[in-house]
């Protein structure tokens, strides 16, 4: 039974990370729903502490064998290698676009091979330092290929995966929990494509991140500080969780915490940083806001009384307002605090980073890598439900033409905004409803009282 799980896991994740490209929706959903499905499975039928290392193993196996398989399911890889060749030319890459930069720079070679598979040619870098320094080091190595310049990539983030889910195995114990837990982020088939198979920067911040809260729950706020900023310098993200250790921190090393978070950010952000930089960076964040649109929830809602009202996309006033609205709620959730341990600290930082999912204008699947390790102190499982939902969006890219389709999004939203429903009040009313779908949800979620 054991062998057979794991040959169906290993082969479905061959399939998945090796075969398809965004257009193969059919391929990418059967592997999908056959992944979850194990997922699921293996989840409540293996408990043994032996069981469990042996699924934790597999994780890590499964991530190392999309080692040499290309990025296929997003292109943004040509754009960290067109940031590194710029870096090791002692060019800063925050001040041109690649339009701007050819347009100047009569070249052939690497950029003339890059430039048109990049997505955004248009637009200034948005990455951080610590992308910029992997993109640098990854071109360094491999001046000439992309794909190896991709596994080389791929290798690192190899490397922080195997990282967070150590840390995870030593932290969950040491905040009482079953290292079980672990599984839900270490098996998970998004996790597994997602970051180190198709190279998203999530995996490298998570890393940062957990072990800036491991630390912290140790108390150890100075390493906490330098281990909080990196994840800052990896992903921007993580700024909406500073409100949530103002309360619980004691003055003194609040003030050591997060003067070390400016310094180590200051200090990244350094060799980049000019007037110009400055002005260009925020604009194309502001540009995020203000123009892309996947796979929304109350945005799309907001612009459908756009259109009704003024007759055109608002998307230029509604995502900053949308923006102010989640600050606002963050601000509140930070205010309603009860409880200081680590587990309510979880619990905030999930809702945070789910109100900025559900009322940002973009939310690609990778985003739910940061919910899905959050909930693994909590009783929310809403995220790992949402993170084999949010799969079937790669529908908007079959046939080779993208065409957004907004069935999937409504029904994505109403399964996931249902669950939280349920889960944020499932006392009263799992005692009221005795349905199938809430005995089957209830296996999963080990912490809610039948």
């Amino acid at each position: 039974m054991k062998i057979l799980v794991a040959v169906l896991w290993i082969c479905l994740t061959l399939i998945l990370a090796y075969l398809p490209d965004q257009s193969d929706f059919i391929t990418i959903a059967i592997a999908y729903i056959g992944l979850f499905g194990l997922y699921l499975a293996s989840y409540r039928i293996f408990r043994k502490h032996s069981e469990v290392l042996l699924l934790l193993f597999l994780g890590i196996l499964l991530r190392g064998i999309t080692l040499f398989a290309f990025p296929n399911l997003s292109d943004d890889i040509y754009r960290f290698l067109w940031d590194g060749h710029l870096i090791n030319e002692g060019i800063n890459p925050f001040l041109y676009t690649p339009t701007e930069w050819l347009a100047q720079n009569t070249t052939d070679g690497v950029y003339a091979e890059l430039y048109p598979k990049l997505n955004s040619p248009d637009y200034y870098s948005v990455y951080p330092p610590v992308c910029q320094l992997l993109f640098a080091s990854a071109t360094k190595v491999f001046p000439l290929s992309v794909y190896w310049g991709a596994v080389f990539l791929k290798f690192i983030f190899l490397l922080a995966e195997i990282g967070t889910i150590y840390i995870l195995m030593k932290f969950v114990q040491q905040v009482g929990l079953p290292l079980k837990r672990v599984l839900l982020y270490a098996l998970n088939p998004l996790i597994i494509i997602e970051l180190v198979g198709n190279l998203h920067f999530e995996c490298i911040m998570i890393f940062f991140l957990v072990a800036a809260l491991w630390f912290f729950a140790r108390k150890r706020f100075l390493i906490f500080g330098v281990l909080f900023g990196l994840s800052i310098l990896t992903k921007l993200l993580p700024l909406m969780f500073l409100p949530f250790f103002l309360r619980r921190t004691p003055i003194k090393k609040l003030i050591i915490s997060f003067t070390m978070i400016a310094i180590v950010v200051a200090l990244g952000f350094l060799p980049f940083i000019n007037e110009a930089v400055i002005g260009k960076f925020g604009s194309s964040l502001d540009l995020y806001f203000r123009k892309f649109e996947f796979n929304a929830s109350f945005y799309y809602l907001a612009r459908e009384f756009g259109f009704a009202w003024k007759g055109y996309n608002m998307i230029q006033v509604i995502g900053p307002r949308l923006s102010v609205l989640t600050l606002l709620i963050i601000i509140g959730l930070m205010l309603r605090e009860n409880e200081m341990n680590i587990t309510s600290l979880a619990k905030n930082c999930l809702l945070a980073f789910t109100t900025y999912l559900l009322l940002t204008t973009t939310v690609h699947p990778w985003y739910l890598a940061t919910p899905i390790v959050l909930c693994i102190f909590t009783h929310f499982r809403y995220p790992l439900f949402w993170s084999g939902l949010i799969t079937l969006t790669y529908i908007n890219y079959w046939g080779g033409e993208y065409a957004e389709r907004l069935w999937v999004v409504a029904i994505e939203y109403i399964i996931v905004l249902t669950i939280l429903y349920l889960e944020a009040f499932r006392v009263p009313l799992i005692k009221k409803l005795d349905i199938r779908f809430l005995k089957f949800f209830q296996r999963f979620n080990p912490s809610a009282k039948t």
